[in-house]
Formats: C-alpha cells, sequence, structure tokens
C-alpha cells in the first residue's frame, strides 16, 4: 500500500494549524477545487478574485475531502469524521505545506519559465524523466502564485525527479514562487512580447524571468536559449545571483547543447545535436523548429541531472502535445474529414510565428487547405494593433490558403491579407465557429490559435461535437 501524502503530523506542522473538528488522519491529494476532489483529498478554502473557496466546503466534504482547511471559524461541515483545520490565511497555509514538502524532499527540481515553451517543455522532460525514476510535476499550466504551491504540496516525500512550471505577468512574481521551488536546474527557454502590456519593454520582461536564479540551490545550473537576443543579458544576471555554472542550447556554434542540423517534417522533426564533441541523432513525435529548441534545453537539463542521455532520447519520438498545445484530431465533416491543430489555449507572437511555420509545413491531401483561425493575442498593451498587423507577412510567408478571425486586434491582421485568402472575420469565437462549421472541406488542415481570453476552444469544442464529427 502507497504511503500516504501528509500523515497527520506532518500536515498540521507544515499548514500551522489548529484542528477543530473531526478525526485527523492525514490526506492523500491537495485540491483547491471542490469539483476534482478525490476520496481522502485535503481541501484548501482558497479566497480567490471571483469565489471563496469557504462556500464551497460542504461540497468538498460530500465529494470526498478528508481534510477541509479554513480561515473562518465559522464554516462547519455536515459529515462526519471531515477534519477541519483553522489557520490564519489558507493561501498562506497552502505555501507553507509547500515549502514543507520542499524541505522533506530530495529530490533533484527542475524549475522551467520563459516567454514560450514553458508547459511544452515540462512535459517532454516529465515524459523523460519518468523512464529514470519517481517523478513529479506540475499539472497544466499550474504556473502562478496558487498554482505552484499545490504542484510542490502534491509532491510525494519519495519523489526522486521535480518539474515545476514558473510563470509570470508582471515584475516581482516568480521571486516569491521559485524561493519555494529551490531548483538544483533551472531553464529560461526564451524571452519573447508575451505580456508585453504589463512592462515597458522586452528587456524588462527579461528582467523579470531573471528572477528565477534568485532562489536556485547552492551550485545550481541556469539553462538559457544561446539564440535568443536576451542571453547576454541573463547569462550576466545569473552571475550576479552567484550562479556560476551557466549552460546553453541552440544553433549557436557556442552553445553546450548545440544543434547541427535538423529536418523538419509535418509531424515530427529528426534532430542532430552535440554536447561536448559527442554528436548524437533523435527524433521529436511533433512539428516545428521551436519544439526542437525546446528539446534542446531539456536534454541539457537531463544531462546536468546526472542522466545518460540514451536512456530518455527515444521517450521523446513518443511525445503526444496536449489539448490546446498542438494536438490533433481527425474530424469528419461535410462527406469527409479535416485535421484540426488545436493550439486554442495560449498565443503571443513568437507562438504564432512558430504555429504558422507548423502548419505551412503540412501538406493537405487531395483539394484540402491550409486554414488557420486566429484569436485575439491579449495583453500586449499599446502596441497591439500594430503587433497583430505585423503577422500577416508571416502568413503570407508560410502560405496558408485561408485565414479566419474573430477580435478587434486580429482584425488588423485580417484587413490587411489578399481577399482569396479571407475566409471570414466576426465579432468573437462563438460567432466565428457558426461560419467555420460552413466553410470548411474535407481534407482542410485546419489550425486553431489565439489567448485564452479569446476562447478560442470554443471553436475547437463546436468542431468536435458538431453532428457532422465522428
Amino acid at each position: 500500500m502507497a504511503d500516504i501524502l501528509w500523515p497527520a503530523e506532518e500536515l498540521i506542522a507544515g499548514l500551522n494549524g489548529e484542528l477543530i473538528a473531526g478525526d485527523l488522519q492525514g490526506a492523500d491529494g491537495i485540491s483547491i477545487d471542490s469539483r476534482d476532489i478525490a476520496k481522502n483529498d485535503a481541501f484548501f478554502a482558497i479566497k480567490g478574485d471571483l469565489f471563496d473557496g469557504h462556500d464551497y466546503t460542504q461540497k468538498a466534504a460530500e465529494n470526498g475531502a478528508s481534510v477541509i482547511v479554513v480561515s473562518d471559524i465559522k464554516y462547519k461541515v455536515e459529515r462526519a469524521g471531515v477534519a477541519i483545520i483553522l489557520v490564519d490565511d489558507v493561501l498562506d497555509s497552502l505555501r507553507r505545506l509547500a515549502m514543507a514538502s520542499r524541505a522533506r524532499s530530495k529530490a533533484k527540481i527542475v524549475a522551467i519559465t520563459g516567454s514560450v515553451g514553458k508547459t511544452t517543455t515540462k512535459e517532454f522532460l516529465r515524459a523523460c524523466l519518468e523512464v529514470c525514476g519517481k517523478t513529479h510535476a506540475s499539472i497544466k499550466s499550474f504556473n502562478n502564485h496558487w498554482g505552484v504551491p499545490i504542484s510542490l504540496a502534491r509532491m510525494p516525500k519519495d519523489t526522486q525527479y521535480g518539474v515545476f512550471e514558473i510563470g509570470m505577468n508582471h515584475l516581482d512574481e516568480i521571486t516569491p514562487l521559485v524561493a519555494m521551488v529551490q531548483p538544483h536546474v533551472a531553464i529560461i527557454t526564451t524571452v519573447a512580447p508575451a505580456h508585453l502590456g504589463h512592462f515597458k519593454d522586452l528587456q524588462q520582461i527579461a528582467q523579470a524571468k531573471a528572477e528565477i536564479f534568485s532562489g536556485m540551490m547552492p551550485d545550481g545550473v541556469a539553462i538559457l536559449n544561446r539564440d535568443n537576443e536576451f542571453f547576454e543579458y541573463l547569462f550576466d544576471a545569473a552571475q550576479a545571483q552567484n550562479i556560476d555554472d551557466v549552460q546553453s542550447f541552440g544553433a549557436d556554434e557556442q552553445a553546450d547543447m548545440c544543434l547541427l542540423g535538423v529536418e523538419l517534417m509535418p509531424n515530427s522533426s529528426l534532430v542532430t545535436a552535440a554536447y561536448k564533441g559527442q554528436k548524437f541523432n533523435y527524433e521529436i513525435g511533433s512539428a516545428g523548429l521551436h519544439q526542437v529548441q525546446n528539446s534542446l534545453g531539456l536534454l541539457l537539463a537531463v544531462e546536468n541531472l546526472g542522466i545518460d542521455l540514451n536512456k530518455v532520447l527515444p521517450m521523446l519520438a513518443n511525445i503526444e502535445l496536449s489539448d490546446g498545445r498542438g494536438a490533433r484530431v481527425e474530424i469528419a465533416i461535410n462527406g469527409g474529414s479535416i485535421v484540426v491543430i488545436d493550439e486554442s489555449y495560449n498565443a503571443n507572437p513568437a507562438s504564432m510565428v512558430a504555429a504558422f511555420s507548423v502548419l505551412g509545413a503540412q501538406q493537405p491531401q487531395q483539394t484540402g487547405r491550409r486554414v488557420v483561425v486566429l484569436g485575439d493575442m491579449l495583453e500586449l498593451g499599446i502596441e497591439s494593433e500594430q503587433i497583430h498587423a505585423g503577422l500577416a507577412k508571416d502568413i503570407l510567408a508560410n502560405n496558408i490558403d485561408v485565414v479566419m478571425a474573430c477580435g478587434k486586434d486580429m482584425k488588423n491582421c485580417y484587413d490587411l491579407l489578399p481577399h482569396e485568402k479571407q475566409g471570414g472575420f466576426a465579432q468573437s469565437s462563438s460567432l466565428l465557429a457558426d461560419i467555420i462549421l460552413n466553410s470548411l472541406q474535407p481534407y482542410d488542415v485546419v489550425m486553431i490559435k489565439g489567448s485564452l481570453g479569446s476562447q478560442m476552444s470554443n471553436i475547437v469544442n463546436k468542431l468536435k461535437n458538431s453532428k457532422a464529427s465522428a
């Protein structure tokens, strides 16, 4: 029988809380959402901007929670055996438990940040490390002020490798998160204009990413993208935090993990790279040069964890991208079928250009077309209209046949396209979905991309759920 995640005494001590009701037996899991409670989970009643978790304590108990963590004594649950722990502040108590988890762990820890590629790099690295030992990683994009402590608090005591994603959209957000994670290895995938509306310029984004160096373990390794324009800036920032071991990846011949050659194919890539003078070849089971770059960074991390690359390279060929991040699905439509490339989770200028290159490499069958469906990129500030307009040239450069779009900012791109490429525009994703259903043809390859707030997943779901879908 597996050990319990948090025995009673360790849980109380980690939370610095008081048991005020029930019989505390410990907890097998951690949750802040009453809807996804598993049996014997601890439910943390966090107060958010829109909801107060205290209003869902009874529901959490009914769904199987064995422990409820609250900051208000008036919240009780009517379910025998459920332990109630009172704390000063629920989110702060979760952070304390996260730090207790990190303190008790002997795992080798990797932290990943960057403007593009955090989640994919994390998932690739997780898949590689799982063949080497017990591995724990953040789920989904749990990379913010509550996602990071949840991910840490969920880490089993006997974990051998931990992989944590750290995000931000303002200065000073990474510093407290990395102080909890305390990584042995830190990767910055790249610096690009994401969340630009919250920063005065790109260098300030680089400054925010460099905060990851502040919480690294002594003798830690910083891994940087040598091909990025802010490599030197980040190198100096790491050195200023007394990180002496700074390594790099990329096509630059001075990179430690150096890209020597790549064959980009519609659904995969064949890579030749070198590390310390030794050449090696591998395949990535996903398309795009940006995925090749991600793989170089994670392989450099693997090397610095003391793992033989030959043990993990085969795993990269079998990687499948997740929903919203490049997953492919075939959907029956109009007497035939289409391929949908789901990039609906998020978007910024760099990831848009990378996505266009992937779509441009596709080879639709028969009369099929390369179709891109675009929603607004958010949080780009006063330059948003200009940045959106700039995408038009990248669309044309990648031989994309049809563009459908929604959102006031993406209209700046759509209006610059030749008439024959304009497939339809609407103010919102829900309105655009109806246009798309009537416009797609059998054998089309359709990429759907936009920021999360643009709700492009609505279109993906409508296609999947259409009466004609398989």
